[in-house]
């Protein structure tokens, strides 16, 4: 740690503390902060277009803005973006689109959804400060001010025909602190500019190595902390080979000119390379703590359908705690959570104007939404979202339930996305089902899971699941047969309209396919290939399209 990274971590925890604050008067005035920024939303953009045609300027209450504005989807809003893409201004906002955050696509068609400065401003200060804070207040006994592997991208994939910038929503907000990286993360910025999602991972592993004195891990999703992790594992004996050698070997593809400025910020490493051989041999079980002794937490977004990878983890950090810090989306931040050994995210009052959609009403023509003041303890509910960035009343498809209350701000667990559904007969089959069904699964028989999604089969009568899994180093020692059977009765535990339609013959026993090691892997490179940001990936868990995977199966 150089005395420069701890002024600035310092400097940086102390601004938090100011947005702490403000944060604790905003929840403490949840509803009135909520509703003055729709009214300040509607005031800066009722000469758009989009403002005129539903009379912005004659809204004067809440009842007013739900009565003129409907609920919307991306659908409503593609001619608009078309038109800003082109150059046209004053479309959905005043203020000029900053970029386009490009959404990963991993549930249907990908979607450029524009971005402010105004509103990246909201979410950097959450997402880079506040987070930060929050961590820090629960851990700063183990605080050693010293750098953490961030594995995120700062790629701009391309520009609309009106020359704004399109990338990933959490690229675009990096590209403002690249001057403080080399301060606060190992990684040098030439790694996050990478494309080839296989050579951005290894870099950043053996950039991550070199640093003994590491704080954190961070990635987007914890499933990308788990390929970090399998990527140590399988190419330690290169990784030892490159800190030994202060250069980059071969195998790994890249650029000349990257690769000669990369190797300048290497140098012979012996000392370093010999610690990590040395328990590199004794196996990779808890190897985190074991080659970062300093390593206090893991930052990423788990819970819901991504607890699946957490005891995966698991295996390698020996349960460091695992900081799911935020709640968003490319299309607004949602909730920040206060807390390192739970996941409740708190509402945030101040970032987009919210509705809620009572999960018995999402699937009415016209649903009644209820205010950020109206909720309910335990009751589940759709997210609508009046945002910075054009997007009015607009249906997020995430399900959400209150799990309590930070001051007057309702906390969030989510639950699962909507589109993410399993409904052949109306059973309503959710990735929550179907996680708790395979882990219970995979557990009895001992499997250890890379991966899985679901189809839903109509080529038979009546219809079923098909489960894609892949596993690693799987052997035939039980018939899959049995683990169709086990999966089969967990799902029937589980949801109890799934047992009901199985029993009553409206659902046929689910199928499982077992795919070949690393069709996953190459599925997420085939998603980047087509644009998608390579810190932003997520198996769907629902595909619409069972040839999307290149998988062949008996059916």
């Amino acid at each position: 740690m150089s005395i420069f990274s701890k002024a600035l971590y310092l400097s940086m925890l102390k601004v938090a503390s100011k947005i702490e604050k403000k944060f604790d008067y905003y929840t403490k005035n949840a509803y009135k902060t909520n509703t003055e920024l729709l009214f300040s939303i509607l005031k800066n953009n009722s000469e758009t277009e989009f403002g005129k045609k539903y009379k912005f300027n004659e809204i004067k209450s809440i009842e007013d803005y739900k009565n003129n504005v409907p609920l919307s989807t991306y659908d409503n809003y593609q001619k608009y973006i078309g038109k800003i893409a082109k150059g046209e201004k004053n479309i959905l906002t005043k203020e000029d689109v900053a970029y386009f955050g490009r959404t990963s696509g991993t549930t249907g068609t990908q979607k450029l959804i524009p971005i402010t400065k105004s509103g990246k401003r909201i979410p950097s200060k959450y997402n880079a400060l506040l987070s930060q804070k929050f961590a820090y207040n629960e851990l700063k006994d183990n605080w050693n001010y010293g750098k953490g592997v961030m594995l995120t991208d700062v790629i701009v994939a391309s520009y609309t025909d009106g020359g704004i910038p399109i990338s990933a929503a959490s690229s675009g907000g990096m590209k403002s602190i690249k001057s403080i990286i080399p301060f606060i993360w190992t990684s040098p910025i030439e790694v996050m500019e990478l494309e080839n999602k296989d050579s951005a991972f290894y870099l950043h592993a053996l950039f991550a190595l070199r640093e003994k004195n590491l704080m954190y891990i961070s990635g987007i999703f914890i499933s990308s902390i788990l390929d970090f992790f399998r990527l140590i594992e399988e190419k330690h004996d290169l990784l030892i080979n490159d800190i030994r050698a202060g250069k980059i070997n071969e195998k790994v593809e890249l650029n000349p000119e990257i690769r000669k400025r990369l190797n300048k910020k290497l140098s012979q490493f012996s000392k370093r390379a010999d610690e990590l051989e040395f328990e590199f041999n004794k196996g990779f079980k808890g190897i985190a703590k074991r080659i970062w002794p300093s390593v206090a937490y893991i930052a990423s977004v788990t819970g819901a359908n991504f607890t699946i990878y957490d005891n995966m983890v698991d295996f390698y950090t020996d349960k460091l705690p695992v900081y799911s810090s935020t709640y968003g989306a490319s299309e607004g931040m949602i909730g920040i959570n206060p807390y390192i050994n739970k996941i409740e995210y708190v509402v945030v009052p101040d970032s987009c104007y919210f509705e809620f959609i009572r999960i018995e009403d999402v699937y009415k023509q016209n649903p009644v939404t209820n205010n950020i003041n109206e909720l309910i303890l335990g009751n589940e509910y759709e997210i609508v979202i009046t945002n910075l960035n054009g997007l009015y009343r607009y249906r997020l498809g995430d399900v959400v339930k209150v799990v309590g209350f930070y001051n007057e701000s309702p906390k969030l667990e989510f639950l699962y996305r909507k589109n993410q559904l399993l409904n052949m007969v109306s059973e309503k089959t959710t990735e929550q089902h179907i996680k708790i069904s395979i882990e219970a699964t995979i557990t009895e028989f001992n499997l250890n899971l890379v991966d899985y999604t679901t189809f839903a089969d109509n080529d038979n009568t009546p219809g079923r699941y098909i489960i894609y899994l892949e596993f690693k180093n799987f052997n035939n020692k039980y018939n899959i047969s049995q683990i169709e059977e086990k999966l089969d009765d967990e799902l029937k535990k589980v949801n109890l309209a799934y047992g009901r339609f199985r029993n009553n013959n409206r659902l046929a026993k689910l199928k499982i396919v077992m795919i070949s090691e690393g069709t996953f892997d190459n599925f997420k490179k085939s998603l980047i290939n087509k644009g998608a940001s390579k810190s932003q990936l997520k198996v769907p868990r629902v595909i619409k399209d069972n040839n999307i995977l290149c998988l062949s199966s008996d059916s």
